[in-house]
């Protein structure tokens, strides 16, 4: 039974325990029964008055209290005590402030998760108001278009001063995704804006991707395809011409040895081109293991089967079969290049074995000194001299495999010189 009708039915016994005494008090005084009687009920109803509006206001504060519990109760699993409704409440109530604790908790952890991986991305990410200003924008946003600025609330403009994408992004305020893609400095970067509809205070998103090593990646596959399919063109034309010919019959048997002769130099030289090609593929892509000990270099290069002079001595922490790959590219394109006369150098220097072999030949142009090394470059743009244009890239890539650095440069005598420093043994 609830305690608001134990209340009422006890202040009704005592009403009627005060009316009796009271009526029976007016008898013993010498009052008539009816007039005692009388009197008793007033007393009664006056007494009970007061407290049957307390007991409907309080029961029907009561009913108020039991919804709000029972209402908590479906929210939390809370055990009723049915003499302790304001426990129930402020238990279900404590429950409710606890459980928000750990929500908010939860909520702050993820979304300290959320802006850290966010703020990590590779691309700049953000987003906008309704209004055009920035309500959102990662760190890489900045890195990108040079700025150290707080973003948040600025335009679009103020952070990237590029008109094409404020373009872009005033698409996607208007409904519209869109891709470009613009020059911002040295930097290529690609723009996907599109329009957000989950928040109403978010309008348009963009990412922001910088493209710039992908467009130098595919420049420099295209420049090897073309490049490639260059050197490949005149063996395979010489080829071409030598079956032709053989088919065509009518030959001396001198003219079809020669011919032979000619299909076999052809076959070997796109040979080699392969050979290279997948000798600088290992070299650049890591595979190559090299077996490195202390070398005298002096010892190494009188191996090889060249005329030169050689000057000095140094010891290098090298690969000696490596090493000796990488003189022979140079002492074979000094021996094209350069003269008949080939110098060799050997110094240690700042704790560098170094290497410089010079030629008397007519140099270097200028402009070309930094392309040297390329793959498939020559300066001999006509391909007259033999080779698949790759030595001078190979033995690069192997000196930087081992550490070192190579440069080229031009003599004030006349010449060139190629200068290898390798660690020091």
């Amino acid at each position: 039974m609830h305690p608001l009708r134990l209340l009422l039915y006890g202040s009704i016994v005592l009403a009627a325990g005060i009316a009796w005494a009271f009526g029976a008090a007016l008898l013993q005084g010498g009052t008539p029964f009816s007039g005692a009687t009388v009197l008793a009920i007033t007393a009664f109803v006056v007494f009970m008055l007061p407290w049957t509006g307390v007991y409907l206001w309080a029961i029907r504060r009561a009913s108020d209290l039991d919804d709000l519990t029972e209402r908590t109760r479906k929210v939390l699993p809370i055990e009723r005590t049915y003499h302790g409704e304001l426990d129930d409440l402020a238990r279900g109530v404590e429950e409710l402030r606890m459980t928000q604790v750990r929500l908010r908790r939860a909520f702050e952890t993820h979304r300290a998760a959320m802006d850290e991986i966010v703020a990590s991305l590779g691309e700049g990410l953000l987003a906008l108001t309704p209004e055009g200003r920035v309500a959102f924008a990662n760190r890489r946003v900045g890195e990108m278009f040079g700025t150290s600025e707080v973003l948040i609330g600025k335009s679009v403009l103020e952070v990237v001063r590029k008109q094409s994408v404020a373009a872009a992004l005033s698409k996607a305020l208007h409904g519209e995704a869109s891709t470009d893609r613009v020059e911002y400095g040295q930097r290529q970067i690609e723009i996907r804006a599109f329009p957000a509809v989950a928040s109403p205070d978010i309008a348009a998103v963009a990412l922001f991707i910088d493209v710039t090593k992908i467009e130098h990646l595919q420049r420099i596959r295209k420049e090897f395809l073309d490049d490639f399919s260059h050197e490949v063109r005149t063996p395979l034309a010489g080829l071409k011409s030598a079956a032709e010919t053989l088919e065509h019959g009518g030959l001396t048997r001198d003219n079809e040895q020669q011919l032979r002769h000619v299909m076999q130099r052809q076959i070997g030289r796109i040979e080699r081109l392969v050979s290279d090609l997948s000798e600088l593929n290992q070299i650049e892509s890591g595979e190559l293991v090299l077996q490195r000990h202390d070398v005298h270099l002096r010892e190494l290069l009188a191996e090889l089967d060249f005329d030169t002079q050689i000057d000095g001595d140094a010891v290098a922490h090298i690969d000696p079969e490596r090493a000796q790959q990488i003189f022979v590219n140079l002492l074979d394109n000094a021996r094209k290049h350069g003269g008949s006369r080939i110098t060799i150098e050997l110094a240690s220097e700042e704790g560098a074995a170094v290497v410089r072999i010079s030629d008397e030949g007519p140099g270097i142009p200028p402009q070309e000194l930094e392309r040297i090394f390329h793959r498939f470059y020559r300066v001999d743009r006509s391909r007259s001299q033999p080779g698949t244009g790759l030595g001078l890239a190979i033995a690069k890539h192997l000196v930087v495999a081992h550490g070192g650095a190579i440069r080229a440069y031009n003599r004030p005598a006349g010449g060139a010189t190629f200068e290898v420093r390798l660690p020091a043994g």
